[in-house]
């Protein structure tokens, strides 16, 4: 019989970036699980249905639209858009399959973000599970990923690693964070625009501090 884990992990995997995407928590439909299921029993990556979510959330943000996306399905024809490009480029690589090349390599990467996780689960344990799920995804994405397109799916990756542990992040945390990010904001003589995306920036890097967070790249 077929090992049950990987496909129970790419459900698990798929459920939580949903949810994550969504901004709250959500539980799929039986007839998304079918979708699920039918996605997994022909071979359809998580990165495809990582860049098919993605994509059509990001549209749906910028029209403006009111109502959540409240179905896997409604993400259906954007994942197989996406997984027949990564099996075209996979063809015109040769077939080969994704080689971890880096002297950190994903296993390592995997493992040291698992372990951030454990060093997080005594004070921060929802931060903890944030980061947990991640290294899942490092794993799977030793053999899901091509090559080619590791780079953009670690950055995709960490881009949702930060913006979950913020949202795990306690008030009192969060608080701490926000005036710091304020203070250095407010003596900065940048643009409006440009100081938005400074604040984040600056958000982002006390709260990589703060949680110790390695960075979500290959080698070194």
């Amino acid at each position: 019989m077929q090992d049950p884990e990987p496909e129970i992990a790419f459900y698990r995997a798929v459920e939580d970036l949903f949810a994550s995407l969504r901004g709250a928590p959500h539980v799929l439909s039986p007839r998304d699980f079918q979708l699920l299921r039918t996605w997994w029993r022909e071979g359809v990556s998580f990165v495809a249905v990582t860049a098919g979510l993605e994509e059509v959330f990001a549209r749906h943000r910028e029209r403006g639209e009111t109502d959540p996306v409240v179905s896997l399905s409604y993400c259906r024809h954007a994942v197989r858009r996406h997984a027949r490009r990564i099996a075209e480029m996979r063809v015109g690589a040769g077939g080969e399959a994704p080689a971890d090349e880096s002297p950190g390599g994903l296993d390592r990467l995997a493992d040291r973000v698992r372990s951030r996780a454990a060093g997080l689960a005594g004070d921060r344990p929802a931060v903890a599970e944030v980061v947990l799920r991640v290294a899942e995804r490092l794993e799977l994405a030793r053999t899901e990923v091509p090559p080619e397109l590791l780079d953009a799916h670690l950055w995709a990756l960490e881009t949702a690693m930060l913006r979950d542990c913020w949202r795990a992040l306690d008030g009192e945390d969060r608080r701490a964070i926000e005036g710091r990010v304020e203070t250095a904001a407010a003596a900065s003589a940048a643009s409006d625009e440009a100081r938005r995306r400074s604040v984040r920036a600056l958000r982002d890097r006390e709260l990589r501090l703060l949680l110790d967070l390695p960075r979500l790249e290959l080698g070194g």
